[in-house]
């Protein structure tokens, strides 16, 4: 039997966002202490982590769910060039607002992984890491 792909709406897709902010979070704390405050993430292992959330579909179950796995990683690659045009990543909790610098790292067959540096509130620049490809 073919299971049916879940249903995808503009609401739907606007959670990507929140789980984008929920990965850089969980980087972070993980590696309190340490000097590490830059983070590598692909557009694929966002979009797979979104589904896995919002669906419980694991991505070893691309095969059965392909529209679905498709449209959701060309979403997060949009949502990830529009980050990158920004150069930046922003969201407030109500209490504070984190900073978030985006710069380029790769494009593997249309797999962009992008890197995100903490910024101190304090100073508004964002470090030029590595130059744009």
């Amino acid at each position: 039997m073919h299971e049916q792909d879940p249903e995808i709406t503009p609401s739907v897709l606007s959670i990507i966002p929140d789980i984008l902010q929920s990965l850089l979070v969980d980087l972070d704390e993980k590696s309190k202490g340490g000097d590490t405050h830059s983070y590598l993430i692909s557009s694929n292992a966002l979009a797979n982590r979104f589904i896995l959330s919002r669906w419980g579909i694991r991505p070893s179950q691309r095969r059965r769910y392909k529209n679905l796995f498709s449209t959701i990683r060309r979403h997060c690659r949009i949502l990830f060039e529009y980050y990158l045009a920004r150069n930046q990543f922003v969201w407030s909790d109500g209490k504070s607002t984190s900073y978030w610098g985006v710069y380029k790292y790769d494009r593997i067959r249309g797999n962009l992984i992008l890197g995100f540096v903490r910024i101190d509130s304090n100073h508004p620049f964002i470090p030029r890491l590595r130059p744009s490809r």
